[in-house]
């Protein structure tokens, strides 16, 4: 069997030499072929120099708050300033910085659900990567000496209790983006509401301005209906007030106990054909 197959091979291969002596052609490119030359393989391409470029990691590692927040305190203003999205430090490498101008928003809380609604907006909707997000909240005490007595504290405790929430409730929200090197600023003042906004507004000269559409919160702070019309005709910046989309109420459908089978029968509602 074995001297069978070295014959038909031995003969192959006289056949291949007679077929290429009689086509030089062949010859030449089968010789050509022996041989066939390296390619070196291109290296894979390098990820963008952005950070949405990066790998999951770099971007986890990024997207939490900085260090050490800066607080800065006046009589009747506590502003603290941090960082989102750019790592612990706070400082977001060059190469991963966005090229865009950064714009500026300020967002007027009271910790209703409209207005909460109006952070979670702006977040989600108008910021990009690099942008500065100042969030305010303002607590008029001489309209509401009642609140003001039954927390009992004084105008310096009230600014700390009142920081310490928004900050809480701002970076709750900030924490579930997909944002880099973004600024916030959150400020809790003391004095009447509409003044106190619309020197805020002058001082800092944001791109624009948003509030929820009308609610109160539980400290009878900020009234929104109010507060947001009389921005929407005095503040310097453009004005956004946002709405809260209500949930739709679930339809609850009735469900009527069907009678037994023996029943309708008997009540004449259903027939029965006999087969005979």
């Amino acid at each position: 069997m074995t001297n069978e197959y070295e014959r038909k091979v031995r003969q192959a291969e006289t056949e291949d030499d007679l077929l290429q002596a009689s086509d030089p052609d062949l010859l030449r490119r089968t010789e050509s072929n022996r041989h066939i030359p390296y390619e070196e393989v291109a290296p894979p391409p390098k990820r963008s120099n952005t950070i949405h470029g990066q790998s999951d990691q770099t971007q986890r590692d990024l997207l939490v708050f900085s260090d050490n927040p800066t607080v800065i305190e006046e009589p009747t203003k506590l502003s603290v300033v941090q960082y989102y999205g750019a790592g612990k430090s706070g400082v977001l490498p060059a190469a991963y910085r966005s090229k865009r101008k950064p714009r500026s928003y300020l967002v007027a809380c009271d910790f209703s659900k409209e207005s909460l609604y109006a952070i979670e907006w702006t977040m989600g909707t108008m910021m990009r990567d690099g942008d500065e997000l100042h969030v305010a909240t303002v607590a008029n005490r001489d309209d509401n000496p009642d609140v003001v007595k039954a927390t009992g504290l004084d105008p310096m405790g009230e600014l700390h209790a009142t920081s310490d929430a928004l900050t809480t409730e701002t970076k709750k929200l900030l924490g579930q983006m997909m944002l880099f090197n973004i600024k916030l600023v959150t400020h809790a003042m003391i004095g009447r509401v509409k003044d106190v906004l619309k020197s805020l507004t002058r001082e800092h000269n944001y791109t624009m301005l948003v509030c929820g559409s009308r609610g109160r919160g539980s400290v009878r702070t900020l009234l929104m209906g109010s507060v947001s019309t009389y921005l929407v005709h005095k503040s310097p910046v453009p004005v956004a007030v946002i709405r809260r989309q209500k949930k739709k109420k679930r339809v609850k459908h009735q469900t009527v106990e069907a009678h037994s089978l023996s029943e309708s029968v008997k009540s004449g509602h259903l027939h029965v054909d006999e087969l005979s």
